[in-house]
């Protein structure tokens, strides 16, 4: 909605230029009634950014054809630098949803894990590896105690920074400020200037402390979250140490299976994981691109409204924009298919 918001700024601000081209002979032209009505066929609500265009569309038509070319062009100009930025952020969706390389990465470190596996070999002069292990499961928790501590840190600078973010979202009007300010704003007609004024340094200081919160205790959040991904990286890493030192009844046999077999299991859920971050990255890219449909067919309608102002005004011409269909099959997000697992098999258990 973004692109279309700045649109309306744009109209608004060509609208209070176009009044000085104004031709003298402009009974004719259409009504701002005329084009607002022509504009809410839809059906559906007629936002600020639509009602900027209709008053535009009237003045416009009543300039002269060399000024009215120049407002019309200077649109058009901003319109397709607004559908370029549409094209750019389906790419950066598309390759986000494209990307596959966490699961190279589960590939690669299984390889790792089993040609690991296949030099666990305890020789002849095997050692008891029971107290190792012991005090490896011990760092071991101890890691993983520090893992979720800090996960439930984090879970509470989470719900924090989603408090103050939603507190600031409460007084956030950027993307509506046009309307609120002409038709929501309740500050008494019969209170002075000054304090009027002084009302607006307020609302801005409010404004600006909740935003400042919501940006650090996000960022506190994100800091948070980095940290206890090492802590669970370490605790991780530290479990297969352990799983290495445990104590098997055929020394010479059974540690290469079970480092095998520890190697597949983390395989598996290194795959799972990354199922979960592609099936989230596909979501995220379909409703950023419903959204881009959106914005793509109102750019093209304006377009459409726009070369029918500066050349006719007809009303049908205009009927026919608004009613045309625009094809925003380019923006669809295409998702690859799972890359298929690879084969990864631990083996026969030793016996004994």
């Amino acid at each position: 909605m973004l692109a279309m918001q700045f649109v309306g700024l744009m109209l608004g601000a060509t609208l209070a230029h176009a009044k000085q081209f104004m031709a003298p002979s402009a009974a004719s032209a259409p009504s701002h009634e005329a084009f607002t009505a022509l504009l809410r066929v839809k059906g559906k609500p007629l936002d600020p950014m639509v009602s900027s265009l209709a008053a535009m569309a009237e003045s416009i038509s009543k300039q002269e054809p060399s000024a009215r070319e120049q407002s019309v062009n200077s649109i058009k100009t901003l319109l397709q630098g607004l559908l370029d930025s549409i094209t750019s952020q389906h790419t950066i969706a598309q390759k986000s949803v494209t990307n596959q390389s966490t699961f190279d990465s589960c590939n690669a470190q299984k390889l790792t894990d089993l040609t690991h596996a296949e030099n666990v070999k305890i020789g002849v002069n095997w050692t008891d590896t029971t107290d190792a292990y012991n005090a490896c499961q011990a760092e071991f928790q101890a890691m993983n105690n520090t893992f979720t501590s800090c996960y439930q840190q984090e879970e509470m600078l989470r719900v924090a920074a989603t408090a103050r973010c939603e507190y600031f979202a409460s007084v956030d009007r950027s993307s509506n400020f046009q309307s609120w300010f002409c038709h929501e704003d309740d500050f008494p007609a019969s209170s002075s200037y000054e304090a009027y004024l002084q009302r607006n340094i307020e609302m801005l200081a409010d404004f600006r402390n909740r935003r400042a919160n919501c940006t650090n205790a996000t960022a506190a959040q994100s800091s948070k979250m980095l940290e206890c991904t090492g802590y669970q990286q370490q605790a991780s890493a530290k479990e297969v140490m352990c799983a290495h030192l445990t104590p098997y009844a055929n020394p010479a046999d059974c540690s290469s299976y079970e480092a095998k077999k520890q190697a597949c299991i983390s395989y598996s859920h290194c795959r799972t994981q990354a199922q979960h971050e592609s099936s989230s990255a596909a979501a995220t890219a379909d409703q950023l691109a419903e959204s881009l449909k959106v914005q793509w067919e109102g750019l093209k309608r304006i377009e459409c409204l726009l070369d029918v102002i500066s050349k006719s005004g007809d009303a049908a011409a205009m009927e026919a924009c608004v009613a045309a269909g625009h094809d925003t099959s380019p923006l669809n997000i295409i998702v690859p298919a799972v890359p298929t697992a690879q084969p990864c098999d631990a083996g026969l258990a030793p016996a004994g």
